[in-house]
């Protein structure tokens, strides 16, 4: 009998360690079909950008830091200087749009250009980008970059999400401006215009009306029958000057909204932004 009890339990043991063993092939197996989303895996640049990201980190005063903006060239061409160095785009202090409406608050343009949702993931995780800052308000757009290498909406959506996830795990207190992806490229049938709109719709949701606040302005850019100019974005991707004000025009109110009434106000009712 005891005999029998003994084999009894080598059976069992021998059946769950091949159903463990099935469990872990299949798992490789689904692993293999379906490998992990770039868009979502913090990824460090090694070029100019490195020693970029090092200047940020020595930013004084960032606890006096009332909006913080986050994202790539877009973002980081508010400045609209050619400089490679942190340190001299805060010294030269930015083009009159920035000094209008950023400069009082005041403001810190933490943007990096050819930044990819994987890219700005590193910067405020490992990168230690968000350390130090206690912002009312981080406005938050990226994701252009996903969209141009190639990269699906589905993946750059998962991205974006990732990024305010994070966001708002280190800056609890804040909130969240998150801009929907810019239209860009011509003619208006180019396809990364439907790979935009397809991003944006699924970023949309995120908006909770509590501490993530989605709103879309690239409307201000775009023609009636669809073209975009120069005069607005000078090379149909990057604001102009004049586009930079457009953007800061458009922006405004609710920007002024989420500083004063933490995003109470009906301005949020409007149409741009998520309902």
């Amino acid at each position: 009998m005891r005999i029998g009890r003994v084999m009894m339990i080598v059976f069992f043991a021998a059946v769950c360690v091949r159903a463990a063993d099935r469990a872990g092939t299949a798992a490789s197996t689904a692993s293999l079909a379906a490998p992990a989303n770039p868009a979502c895996s913090p990824i460090q640049r090694t070029d100019w950008a490195l020693n970029y990201h090092k200047g940020m980190l020595e930013l004084k005063n960032k606890d006096k830091v009332a909006v913080l903006f986050l994202g790539d060239s877009i973002m980081n061409d508010i400045w609209r200087s050619r400089s490679l160095s942190y340190a001299e785009r805060v010294k030269e202090g930015g083009n009159p749009v920035w000094q209008k409406y950023y400069d009082p608050l005041p403001a810190a343009n933490f943007g990096i250009s050819g930044d990819e949702t994987g890219n700005l993931l590193w910067r405020i995780t490992e990168g230690g980008a968000l350390d130090g800052f206690h912002p009312k308000v981080v406005v938050l757009m990226i994701g252009i970059n996903n969209l141009i290498r190639g990269q699906t909406p589905e993946h750059t959506a998962e991205g974006i999400t990732a990024v305010v996830r994070t966001v708002k795990s280190k800056l609890p207190d804040a909130k969240i401006l998150l801009l929907g992806v810019f239209p860009c490229w011509q003619p208006a049938t180019h396809p990364i215009r439907e790979k935009v709109k397809r991003t944006n719709a699924l970023i949309r949701p995120l908006h909770d009306g509590q501490q993530v606040f989605y709103l879309d302005v690239g409307h201000v850019f775009v023609e009636p029958d669809g073209n975009i100019l120069k005069e607005k974005l000078q090379d149909t991707l990057h604001p102009s000057e004049k586009g930079y004000a457009l953007w800061a025009e458009a922006m405004e109110p609710y920007l002024s909204d989420l500083l004063t009434c933490g995003g109470k106000g009906k301005i949020w009712k409007k149409g741009e932004a998520a309902p």
